[in-house]
């Protein structure tokens, strides 16, 4: 998909502007009609007003555009702001009404916003609760508070668990993606989208009303009419690391042990095993306190067991919690 078609889709999702009231743009009209007529009349002589009055009309309708153009600003509301930023790694810019920023930390997307990343990642709240992830070289636009059109790249999406309603679709080449509770992962690249399913369920409806429904460990790539749809992936790995990578760190100050862990295995895609029962309720008592920003999930690991005495070690996307 070239950029000359990435443009003119957005172009098309931003559809019409409202138009202020007929009544509105009728007084505007009126009033400016008649001060000119009135100015005009007071500083032509009688010789001349006869030619004056003709111009009036030709005056007036320039006045009432002018006029009317101020009073279509005047209705033109803000567009509603659907997403901030929460981490950022390198650059991504938004673009909107013909002009390009930099992102930042905090910064606020609104409606009908094209972003790209290139050389960039970042994360963002979306609607709320609902955590969505950006890949470099990713080029994607906000439709509104509910849906994003994904034109290339990669976007990681994390509802909050299976009991959270954050509802979002994203349109792709290959159709509409939408959710149950989930985390997931849409990828377009060349020609092929691919969904991939971590936890929980999506549901993806082609332009011809085909709907495929994908579970925890599936994957479906789709060229064109063609799908290919795989079962039993894991929900940890390589594919995943660059989202995980993106997650806002969890202020652990004070937090009981078991709720840093828990945390954990979700955004790298783990189970969780204790070793005895009794150390599972002891996790729930131990008070973290410090910060981990900055660490990856090794390095959060090392410090935790460190300063707690509780030895952790990942196998096999298993994090066990004691011997």
């Amino acid at each position: 998909m070239n950029h000359e078609s990435s443009v003119e889709r957005l172009i098309k999702l931003a559809g019409e502007p409202d138009q202020p009231p007929p009544d509105a743009r009728e007084r505007a009209r009126a009033a400016s009609e008649q001060a000119w007529r009135q100015m005009l009349a007071r500083s032509a002589p009688p010789a001349r007003r006869g030619r004056v009055y003709a111009l009036v009309a030709a005056l007036a309708a320039g006045v009432a555009l002018v006029v009317w153009m101020t009073a279509w600003h005047a209705y033109d509301p803000a567009p509603p702001v659907v997403a901030r930023v929460l981490t950022l790694e390198g650059s991504a810019t938004a673009q909107r009404d013909g002009g390009s920023i930099a992102l930042a930390m905090d910064a606020p997307l609104a409606s009908g916003t094209a972003l790209e990343t290139a050389d960039g990642r970042l994360a963002m709240t979306f609607g709320g609760t609902l955590s969505l992830r950006v890949d470099r070289g990713t080029r994607l636009s906000f439709d509104a508070a509910d849906q994003v059109t994904l034109l290339a790249g990669a976007v990681y999406v994390d509802s909050g668990g299976i009991n959270a309603h954050s509802p979002l679709r994203i349109r792709t080449p290959a159709g509409e993606v939408s959710h149950i509770g989930t985390q997931f992962q849409v990828r377009v690249e060349d020609e092929v989208t691919q969904i991939r399913v971590r936890e929980g369920r999506v549901l993806i409806v082609s332009a011809d009303a085909r709907r495929q429904d994908l579970a925890t460990g599936d994957a479906l790539d789709v060229r064109g009419g063609e799908y290919r749809l795989q079962h039993g992936l894991p929900s940890f790995g390589a594919d995943w690391a660059w989202a995980a990578a993106l997650a806002p760190a969890l202020e652990i100050e004070n937090r009981p042990l078991s709720e840093f862990l828990a945390w954990l295995v979700r955004e790298q895609g783990w189970r969780l095993h204790y070793a005895t029962e009794d150390l599972q309720e002891q996790a729930g008592q131990i008070r973290l306190h410090g910060s981990l920003a900055g660490l990856d999930a090794a390095a959060m690991l090392e410090r935790v067991s460190l300063v707690t005495g509780v030895k952790l070690a990942v196998r096999q996307g298993v994090l066990w919690v004691g011997a």
